[in-house]
């Protein structure tokens, strides 16, 4: 049996482009700073982590650069993969990166979000063992 789609069901795709670019947009506006200030602070973290941000004869990431990574029309220039984390850095935002994984039915979490994942897993193998512990107790009539 074929189950027709609602009218505003949403098909995730694997091309993420789009999304991505809509997301760094979206991060780099929230930082409150200015397109040059943001391309300032890329290059900056990316001298201090020893990060070739573009190809070619250029070592700093250029203004226009930063805009066409930005630019969700423009599916041409896209930020390169060794780029990324330097970007989110510079923005404090990894939601750039949720953009990539979220169709693939990923989520992206910071170390706090993962402390809490691991206190939850944690928690459950405790009361796996209690009931364990209770199941073996009963059948040695303790």
């Amino acid at each position: 049996m074929v189950t027709q789609l609602g009218l505003f069901t949403s098909i995730p795709t694997l091309n993420v482009l789009r999304d991505l670019k809509v997301a760094m947009a979206k991060a780099a506006k929230e930082t409150g700073l200015s397109r040059e200030e943001l391309c300032d602070r890329i290059n900056h973290l990316a001298d201090r982590y020893g990060v070739r941000l573009v190809k070619g004869t250029g070592h700093k990431l250029t203004l226009d650069t930063l805009e066409k990574w930005l630019n969700p029309e423009d599916q041409e220039r896209v930020i390169p993969v060794k780029a990324m984390s330097v970007f989110c850095s510079a923005v404090n935002s990894l939601d750039p990166i949720q953009a990539i994984v979220a169709p693939l039915g990923g989520r992206v979490i910071d170390a706090q979000q993962d402390k809490l994942l691991r206190i939850a897993e944690l928690d459950q193998e405790v009361k796996r063992k209690q009931a364990m512990m209770k199941k073996l107790k009963a059948e040695i009539g303790g």
